[in-house]
């Protein structure tokens, strides 16, 4: 009798146990890599952060939005074989400090719990998501930097097309292209990147095996927008 009755109790506990468990659902498959509902909900939560954006306009299509971000981010993690690209402690204490002073009110430590907890996060969401940053920026840089060539000509066309009639249209004086020919050779290197990035991306897209669990982002989407509100 006492063995059943202590046998009985272990299950309730047991059972209570289960149900006071949050399922971390998957939402995605990358080539074998998970992406489970927490980490498409810490995205949002920290983009919407950056933003200054208020969590009450959180819609299913920035849901899947992120998914999307985290799923290119993914295929590039995938291809990154050094930990070379990694940020030192000293690098992730300072991109996290540049984020806090990017919110007046974070400047104290309270200031700054208070902000993440208005947003359901932590100091650790924030570094993690500093670190992934870090990491592909690098990596892309690292890749591509090399392969772009921008000439005398192109500077000398965006000056002429774009950067005079910006500067016109804003009111601002004219400045002689010496000046600012700099600026224009790294906007347009730049840009140049995001070129050979997207259409890398499109290749690894096409190369790799994604399978989006419908059901499960969509009633991440639906709990995150009830949340929110």
């Amino acid at each position: 009798m006492t063995t059943r009755i202590f046998h009985f109790a272990f299950a309730l506990l047991l059972a209570a146990s289960c149900s006071a468990q949050v399922v971390d659902r998957m939402v995605a498959v990358v080539n074998k890599r998970v992406i489970l509902q927490s980490e498409l909900d810490q995205e949002v939560r920290v983009q919407f952060m950056m933003e200054g954006a208020s969590l009450d306009k959180r819609t299913p299509d920035d849901t899947l939005a992120a998914l999307d971000r985290l799923i290119d981010r993914s295929l590039l993690d995938q291809q990154i074989l050094t930990a070379m690209v990694d940020p030192t402690p000293e690098e992730l204490a300072e991109q996290v400090k540049n984020i806090r002073s990017q919110f007046p009110g974070a400047a104290t430590d309270e200031g700054w719990k208070s902000l993440l907890d208005s947003y359901r996060l932590t100091q650790q969401d924030i570094e993690d998501h500093v670190i992934a940053q870090v990491r592909i920026l690098r990596f892309i840089d690292l890749r591509f930097r090399g392969l772009v060539r921008v000439d005398k000509a192109a500077v000398g066309a965006y000056y002429q097309e774009k950067f005079l009639p910006e500067l016109r249209k804003q009111g601002r004086q004219d400045q002689p292209l010496s000046a600012v020919s700099g600026e224009i050779e790294k906007l347009l290197v730049d840009q140049n990147i995001n070129e050979m990035l997207n259409s890398w991306l499109q290749v690894l897209r096409s190369q790799a095996r994604i399978e989006k669990m419908s059901a499960a982002v969509s009633a991440a989407a639906a709990e995150a927008s009830g949340a929110s509100q």
